[in-house]
């Protein structure tokens, strides 16, 4: 049976989720305009000066970046097959509630009502799931070079 309370708190969870998916993309916005910035620098010296160039640095580019955005899309799609199957199950529910003949009763409508909870409540987490390697990465890269900008 649809208990409101929950369900209700169920959607301020998912408000909650979305509103912390977009303080960590403006955070990881906001590492990334770090780390080109001094990663840029880093080129512009190797290109100056080829023995003294960063390598270290430079062959950290590329493996890192597919990295994080191949475990944001394995996260993405993971969590795409789990709401396409929710979806599907109310789709079912819908067009068997359609063709009783009847209106649906009060424990039919809680199953609905529950079954799309389920569905916002995935959703409203799964771009944050996606995000969390892309932030992880450039967070911790931000964090690096700056102490590494300091110490040098």
């Amino acid at each position: 049976m649809l208990n409101m309370f929950d369900y209700w708190a169920g959607l301020w969870r998912s408000g909650s989720a979305l509103t912390e998916t977009g303080f960590k993309l403006a955070e990881t916005l906001g590492a990334a305009h770090s780390v080109v910035e001094s990663r840029t620098r880093t080129i512009a010296d190797a290109a100056r000066s080829p023995l003294k160039g960063d390598y270290a640095e430079l062959g950290r580019m590329v493996p890192e970046k597919v990295e994080a955005f191949s475990k944001g899309a394995m996260a993405a799609m993971s969590n795409m097959h789990v709401i396409q199957s929710q979806m599907m199950q109310s789709w079912q529910l819908m067009a068997r509630l359609g063709m009783a003949g009847r209106l649906p009763t009060a424990t039919e409508w809680g199953t609905l009502a529950t079954g799309q909870e389920k569905i916002v409540d995935h959703l409203s987490r799964a771009g944050g799931q996606a995000l969390a390697p892309v932030h992880r990465t450039a967070t911790a890269n931000a964090r690096r070079l700056s102490r590494k900008k300091q110490a040098g």
